[in-house]
């Protein structure tokens, strides 16, 4: 799976007034965050909502999308203090930020990264006399003011994310890895979707109260994240598939082969009916999971292909293990363009007409329309895949820190958000 780290240093606190009239770096010090001085940002409409990053790669759909653009450049808002590596991406839901740190802490934030609560969690073991904290490696998911984390331990944590309230907890056999997946149905109702890492069971939950609705067969290690719609629940596996199931009954659809060495271990975006995927051999393809044909694959590239890849109407863009960024044409997957991030790059994401990319601690802002470099900025060793929210990049990091990212002072009266 690509999600992960970093590092900093001047930062500043990000305060949204009104319907978002300005951010502004205020001069007093707080324990978790530090601030100066002062950039503006034209007025949004009163109507405006924070945009909502529910998982690692936007919504159930993981698609990697935001309807928002980006400025030309960044500079660093504010950094929150975790106090432990933040190596996954924070996800952002109903105008606050949610993030877990290696010490098995999970955190709330605001948009002016101001703690709002955090919760440690523990297996119930001790060790040498100390409870052992849970490993939270999966990344949060965050829907309809409810925040799942899952751990190693094999246990899905709910929480309400207004007060970090456990809501409940259910378990499963063996480790969570990927990010948990939320359908709310036409009646109402809403469920939670939880891989099992080792044997690839697909766990449907009640949102409610953490009832198992019910689970399917394993398939094969899973190391990724389903992606959900009313349609159909689809992820990749080690047996070099794509898997299909309903997401009412968990009744496998389908499976769709790809070949012996093109094991899935990152995210499948899906739109409607088309799932795009990278692969262990390197290859990026289109499928269509409601017939279960492989419409293109794209073999340009010369590695692991385990990121999850972000898609638009028009535009595929995958990380590659090759250090490559590949933007392909959606119809034809043919390359539209490649840029070479001389790392080890992560999930990209497309926000507006700009691609945004973290590779060994370094964030990257590219043009989608031809793949040049617009702006990027050495972080540290090692930072998450971004996650994109009104006005902010927000990315974990290494170092024990979440870092927002917006306008620069050059930005300020273009019209930039």
């Amino acid at each position: 799976m690509k999600h992960r780290m970093g590092t900093l240093g001047v930062v500043a606190a990000l305060a949204l007034l009104g319907a978002g009239a300005g951010i502004y770096f205020l001069l007093r010090d707080a324990p978790e965050v530090s601030r100066e001085m002062s950039i503006t940002i034209p007025p949004k409409a009163a109507s405006e909502a924070p945009l909502d990053w529910n998982t690692y790669h936007g919504d159930s759909t993981l698609k990697g999308v935001a309807d928002t653009p980006l400025p030309e450049s960044l500079q660093i808002l504010w950094r929150f203090k975790a106090g432990a590596a933040v190596r996954e991406t924070p996800v952002v839901c109903g105008g606050r930020i949610f993030f877990a740190s290696a010490r098995g802490e999970v955190f709330a934030a605001d948009l002016h990264g101001q703690r709002i609560w955090s919760k440690e969690l523990f297996t119930g073991e001790e060790q040498k006399g100390e409870a052992v904290r849970e490993r939270i490696e999966a990344p949060l998911t965050c829907f309809n003011a409810l925040l799942l984390a899952g751990a190693d331990s094999g246990t899905l944590y709910a929480f309400d994310a207004a007060s970090g309230q456990e809501r409940w907890r259910a378990k499963i056999d063996g480790p969570i890895l990927g990010s948990p997946g939320f359908l709310r149905a036409a009646d109402g109702s809403a469920r939670v979707y939880v891989l099992g890492r080792a044997k690839g069971e697909l766990h449907c939950f009640d949102a409610t109260d953490g009832r198992l609705i019910w689970r399917t067969e394993g398939v094969e290690r899973c190391d990724g994240s389903p992606s959900v719609t009313p349609e159909a629940v689809v992820f990749g596996s080690c047996a070099a598939a794509l898997h299909v199931y309903s997401p009412d009954t968990g009744k496998l659809l389908r499976n769709i082969e790809i070949d012996p060495d093109s094991q899935v271990a990152g995210g499948v975006a899906l739109d409607g009916n088309m799932a795009f995927s990278g692969c262990r051999s390197g290859k990026i393809l289109q499928a269509d999971v409601s017939s279960g044909k492989i419409l293109w694959t794209n073999t340009d590239s010369e590695n692991e292909a385990f990121a999850t890849p972000a898609v638009t109407r028009d535009w595929v863009v995958e990380a590659g293990g090759d250090g490559y960024v590949y933007a392909l044409d959606r119809a034809s997957g043919k390359q539209r363009w490649r840029f070479d991030t001389k790392g080890s790059p992560y999930s990209a994401v497309i926000a507006g007409d700009k691609v945004a990319v973290s590779a060994d601690g370094e964030l990257f802002l590219l043009r989608l329309a031809d793949g040049t470099k617009c702006w990027s900025l050495k972080l540290g060793d090692e930072i998450s895949a971004p996650a994109v929210t009104r006005h902010m990049i927000l990315v974990g990091s290494e170092d024990g820190t979440v870092i927002a990212l917006g306008p620069g002072p050059e930005q300020q009266g273009t019209g930039n958000p």
